[in-house]
């Protein structure tokens, strides 16, 4: 039964207070305290609370139900009621009354009992007062000054309660039932009025968003019939029930996404202009049959003209024709070793014995890879002249599966660079430089950066110098001079390929890359590195990689048909667009490139999706403070006495360490080493470190978040999901371009007219894979139509998930060719 309103009752009389005996004193607290616990533990929680009573104004002992109650809870009851009343002495409880015990609790004096239609009455006047009768609770937990007074006070217990409990249940289905309607008989009864009601409009807000998203979803799928955009793809009736069971679990946070997502890729998709080729006087053949191709199988290599030693053959005029040019290999091999172990490679493919896809090969090294036969000097005059006592692993791998070694490859000094500019041998300069012209007729040329610090190895790969060549990527040093000169550039999961040999720029963030012709050719070198190394402790253990390949699963394609499947390569594949990628310095060019490529993929079958990465916007300014920190712990070894150069001054320690490294380091070097000696002081630690620290792992988490397969070394798919694969608002893969613009000419780059922060910006699409340590592939896409000069488009998925990167830049690079040059000027 509801209580009276407030305006209903009469104002209770108070009385004088007056001096009484312990025994009333006792007992009148104890009955108060009874109520309490009684209510609170009988009725649920109210919304509102009921007004305070006169102390004084209590029910009559012969009218109040018997409830009962543990002498404990009776206990502390009376002397909390008490010690309010100021009746009791602070300090130990007083006794409680022996009748309190044994749960035979009356309570209160002199009130008159109410009818029965004095009550039908009161309940008449209190209207749709939506109180309840459980203020015990909230007056225990609240410390009111007394508890409230039974409303059932002249009926029997029992039946009171009884009484109380079926108008709180009619009460509360008439308030809430024109809300929540039929709803609201599938909650549970036990749950509180406060924590239902709140349920409820958080229900009423979610339908109504519902609504409106079905409702915005709609005119944007009318609005853009006609029109060729970048948008999710909202077409068939599966992905219209999914994209609705989505929206029922979070259809805020999924509409909100998808506008202001949409917005990043609105200009991707308006004024398209094609992309044409302008690159007949360009030396560089990206259609040219691979080696791969040419050499997957003993019959093949017996019917045709191509072979190891004809491939060898020609890997050496090109390096008499152009490398003089390009300045690309520093220390070469002599060619009648190159030539001899060829043959031998030309035989085992005869025979049918061949060690491996790549047999035969002729394959380039960057100079920080350490080699036993040639010197190791990381184009750096502190290790000029040091020669390696050991040969990296990846190199000693790619020797056993019978690669021939042609040479060390240009590069920036200790891989601190992004145009190969800093290096004691010459800058690498674009293979696309390069005309039919005279040697001498060169010098007046276009000449363009190669991109770096893996610059060269880019460019003995563009101009068919060798078949392949090893990089090491650290912020993208393999996929910017991949993308400048027109090859496939990757960079696998860090961990996957070991990094012993390596000369270490920044620990936490080289990875061994390669520089190729094909996507084919990249997949068959990255096969024979991927094996665990025991040298190396960063390495992907045996055991890690099986979790990864349980991890990983491959798309169920059961629901396609065969031959849509064959035509379409990427059906079930989604793809990604992050919307933060697209910033304003991203030239026209490179815009119409990058929304060639979404159009590729659409075409191919996927499921373009824009999405959001966040915290990438920090991504360069906390791999310069990561990079640099451990450049400066690494580059502490040199200091000429161990080995590398030595200053003629000899002085003291330090002083023979400071000429040494005066001497050695060459300008970008000092500054990187100034910079990250100054983040690991004391005074900067963490406000500098710590906190890029905190940033590089908020980058992993966006990833991690984006990608529909959870990370199989960290477990983390960003949110605690179940099931993330069969989430349509997350990815398998990707889209990105790789630089804002094509390479720069080289003579803007050199010299101190250019601002080092500006160089750091070359590598903003790169970077953020680098600090997540994620797969990442750039790939070939199309040609300049101002310049002529390629251009390229990054490929990234879910760390361990490298065989994604190669299905879908294989559809990227399928279409690039037609794009990129197709004609080689001898």
């Amino acid at each position: 039964m509801k209580r009276p309103s407030t305006s209903a009752l009469p104002t209770p009389k108070v009385r004088k207070q007056a001096p009484v005996d312990d025994h009333k004193v006792k007992f009148s607290a104890t009955a108060g305290a009874a109520k309490t616990a009684s209510t609170a533990s009988s009725e649920p929680k109210s919304i509102l609370k009921k007004p305070l009573r006169s102390p004084t104004s209590t029910a009559s002992n012969d009218s109040k139900p018997k409830m009962k109650m543990s002498s404990a809870a009776l206990l502390k009851a009376n002397t909390k009621a008490a010690s309010k009343t100021h009746l009791l002495p602070k300090g130990r409880p007083q006794p409680v009354a022996i009748a309190a015990t044994r749960g035979d609790v009356t309570g209160g004096m002199g009130r008159k009992r109410r009818t029965r239609r004095e009550e039908s009455d009161e309940e008449m006047n209190s209207g749709d007062d939506s109180d309840s009768d459980n203020d015990g609770e909230d007056e225990k937990d609240s410390g009111d000054e007394e508890s409230d007074e039974d409303d059932f006070e002249g009926m029997p217990a029992a039946r009171a309660k009884k009484t109380s409990k079926k108008h709180t249940e009619e009460n509360m289905a008439e308030a809430m039932s024109k809300i929540l309607g039929s709803s609201l008989r599938k909650a549970d009864a036990s749950t509180p009025i406060l924590a239902r009601s709140r349920g409820a409009e958080r229900k009423i807000e979610e339908e109504k968003l519902e609504a409106k998203a079905r409702k915005a979803i709609s005119n944007e799928k009318k609005r853009l019939a006609n029109r060729d955009r970048v948008k999710p793809d909202y077409t068939g009736m599966e992905y219209e029930k999914k994209l609705r069971k989505v929206a029922t679990r979070g259809v805020v946070q999924l509409f909100n996404a998808i506008k202001a997502q949409q917005k990043a890729t609105d200009d991707l998709t308006e004024n398209t202009r094609p992309i044409t080729t302008n690159a007949k006087d360009k030396v560089a053949n990206l259609t040219k049959a691979s080696f791969l191709d040419l050499l997957k199988s003993g019959t093949k290599v017996a019917t045709t003209t191509s072979t190891p030693a004809t491939e060898a053959e020609e890997c050496l005029k090109n390096v008499a024709k152009y490398n003089k040019y390009a300045n690309a290999f520093i220390d070469l091999v002599q060619p009648e070793h190159i030539r001899s172990q060829a043959a031998e490679a030309t035989r085992r493919w005869a025979s049918g014995t061949a060690k491996s896809a790549v047999d035969g090969a002729v394959m380039g090294y960057k100079m920080n890879f350490c080699t036993s036969e040639l010197r190791t000097t990381c184009s750096s005059a502190m290790l000029e002249n040091f020669k390696a006592p050991y040969t990296a692993t990846a190199i000693k791998l790619l020797e056993d599966a019978g690669v021939i070694m042609g040479g060390k490859i240009n590069m920036d000094e200790f891989g601190m660079g992004s145009h190969n500019v800093y290096s004691i041998d010459g800058p690498a300069r674009n293979p696309f430089g390069i005309t039919a012209r005279t040697q001498e007729e060169t010098a007046d040329l276009d000449t363009r950066s190669a991109g770096g610090s893996s610059g060269g190895s880019a460019a003995a790969v563009a101009s068919n110098m060798c078949f392949a060549a090893l990089g090491s990527d650290t912020g993208g040093s393999v996929r910017l001079p991949a993308s400048y000169c027109g090859v496939v550039g990757f960079k696998p999961s860090y961990g996957r390929i070991s990094r012993w040999g390596l000369v270490a720029y920044a620990s936490s963030l080289d990875t061994v890359g390669t520089l190729t012709k094909t996507v084919d050719d990249a997949q068959a070198i990255y096969q024979i590195m991927a094996k665990e190394d025991s040298k190396d402790s960063t390495c992907l253990t045996e055991r890690q990689r099986k979790t990864i390949a349980q991890t990983i699963k491959p798309i169920d394609l059961t629901m396609f048909k065969d031959q849509d499947v064959k035509e379409k390569p990427l059906l079930g594949v989604r793809v990604g667009i992050p919307q933060e990628f697209n910033v304003a310095e991203l030239a026209p060019a490179t815009k119409d490139l990058w929304r060639r490529g979404i159009q590729v993929l659409k075409d191919a079958g996927a499921v373009v999706i824009p999405v959001s990465l966040p915290n990438t916007k920090l991504a360069v300014g906390a791999y310069f403070t990561l990079g640099t920190a451990e450049a400066s712990s690494n580059l502490q070894r040199y200091d000429g006495i161990r080995y590398g150069h030595q200053s003629e001054k000899k002085d003291e320690n330090d002083a023979l360490y400071s000429h040494t490294r005066s001497e050695g380091f060459g300008k970008e070097v000092k500054r990187r080493i100034l910079l990250g000696t100054y983040v690991l002081t004391s005074g900067s630690f963490d406000n500098f470190f710590l906190r890029a620290q905190k940033i590089r792992q908020m980058i992993r988490n966006d990833f991690d978040r984006v990608f529909s397969r959870q990370n199989a070394i960290t477990g983390s798919c960003g949110d605690n999901l179940e099931d993330p694969e069969n989430d349509i608002t997350r990815v398998h893969a990707l889209l990105t371009p790789v630089a804002v613009s094509t390479a720069p000419k080289l003579k803007d780059v050199i010299g101190d007219q250019i601002d080092p922060v500006d160089a750091f910006l070359d590598d903003i699409f790169t970077i953020p894979a680098s600090l997540a340590g994620i797969p990442s592939m750039s790939v070939p896409f199309g040609t300049c139509t101002k310049d002529g000069f390629p251009m390229g488009l990054q490929v990234m998925s879910q760390y361990g998930d490298e065989d994604m990167v190669f299905k879908v830049a294989r559809v990227i690079e399928e279409k690039g060719k037609v794009l990129c040059s197709k004609k080689q000027v001898e």
